[in-house]
């Protein structure tokens, strides 16, 4: 298919609101703010508002008036199941966003399929992506139904699971020793190949592939319709931010037109201390943060200043969680009959730290987004060995 361009579509803008451009890629975010060394990633900037409630249809394609492509290669992304959970801590209502509902199984594929509509609009030779897994299969997914070669950037690390479902698309393979080097390369291959990006390739980083990153609002979209209004607070497993971000700009947008009262806070778990470390004072969003933890999806040792603003700019906050209290909560997950990768099994286990300290309150209303199910992660050495009978 050939992708269409939404009309309303007018430029981009740095997120710290000093820089202004036309319609063209960004993949390394406003050149004015990493020339000043404070890099920023940019957002769509829309003339006029789109109709709401959008038109009738399902998933992420209903709401192309909203997004930098009206129309774009689809596996039937979206529309993922809000499932109420009981409530704790004195909340009022608690649901759960099943991102794992997606055809890829994971958030991703609201990304995947706009930043693959922008190569094909601009006859990238192909594109490329560097992963941990979540976003190596989406991009391989959405190129191949797309018609376009894909090379994925991933580490030794990568789990068969994962290996075995993006070979079977037939993307590339590029393996390189450690995460922070996987940047090195795609870096080389966006600018002396002309690969077309969809993760980021920038230190200090920027976000993903700004078409791509708008996809996520689409969740603060169905999130309102489902709920009729916006929860108090929203959950989101993260690292370098894309997610929360494009949460956050959904449920803003959305406010500014009168649909919701007011956006929701958003809250940052992270199993590194990151952005929590920043709002404390304590460091800056473009120092590096060392440390470990099994749960990939959000690792790594870096904070965007897209993932911060999202954060302060809705009066949330960021708690860390342990890698021991996000398996607790993969449990108590699995045991109401939901798969979640640890990620999502930490931003569950988080409520109970976010009621003490003040983050969550009683009576309130949240959402927790379930990122992806738990089958391709890494198997968890803990497990006992299964005895015959």
């Amino acid at each position: 298919m050939s992708p269409k361009r939404n009309p309303r579509l007018a430029g981009f803008a740095a997120l710290d609101g000093l820089g202004r451009y036309g319609v063209q890629d960004m993949f390394e975010g406003c050149p004015r703010a990493a020339a000043a060394g404070v890099p920023t990633s940019v957002a769509a900037v829309y003339g006029g508002r789109a109709p709401w409630p959008a038109p009738s249809g399902r998933g992420v394609a209903r709401y192309g008036a909203r997004l930098p492509y009206e129309t774009f290669p689809t596996l039937g992304e979206g529309a993922t199941p809000l499932l109420p959970l009981p409530a704790q801590c004195g909340l009022a209502a608690l649901w759960l966003k099943r991102e794992f509902a997606n055809p890829t199984g994971s958030h991703k594929d609201r990304m995947s399929p706009l930043a693959v509509a922008r190569a094909l609009d601009v006859g990238a030779r192909g594109v490329l992506a560097s992963s941990s897994g979540n976003a190596a299969l989406s991009a391989a997914a959405y190129a191949a139904a797309a018609g376009l070669p894909c090379s994925v950037i991933v580490t030794p690390d990568l789990t068969d699971a994962y290996r075995r479902a993006i070979v079977r698309t037939g993307a590339r393979f590029v393996v390189c020793g450690d995460s922070l080097a996987r940047w090195d390369i795609a870096a080389r291959m966006v600018r002396d190949e002309g690969w077309f990006p969809l993760t980021n390739h920038m230190l200090p980083p920027v976000g993903s592939n700004p078409f791509g990153v708008q996809g996520y609002k689409t969740i603060a979209y169905e999130i309102a319709e489902d709920l009729g209004a916006a929860p108090d607070a929203v959950l989101v497993p993260t690292a370098r931010g894309d997610l929360i971000w494009g949460i956050g700009a959904g449920f803003l947008e959305l406010a500014e037109e009168g649909v919701i009262a007011r956006p929701p806070r958003l809250i940052a778990v992270e199993p590194i201390p990151r952005l929590s470390r920043i709002l404390a004072g304590k460091a800056a969003v473009t120092d590096s943060f060392p440390g470990t933890t099994r749960q990939f999806s959000t690792a790594g040792g870096t904070a965007t200043d897209a993932s911060l603003r999202a954060v302060r700019d809705s009066g949330g906050t960021a708690l860390h969680v342990t890698d021991e209290a996000a398996q607790r909560g993969q449990i108590a997950l699995a045991q109401l009959g939901v798969d979640a990768e640890l990620c999502a099994g930490g931003a569950y286990a988080a409520i109970g730290a976010l009621h003490e300290a003040g983050a969550l309150r009683e009576g309130e209303t949240a959402v927790v987004i379930l990122t992806a199910g738990s089958a391709r992660e890494p198997t968890d050495a803990a497990l006992p060995p299964l005895a015959v009978t």
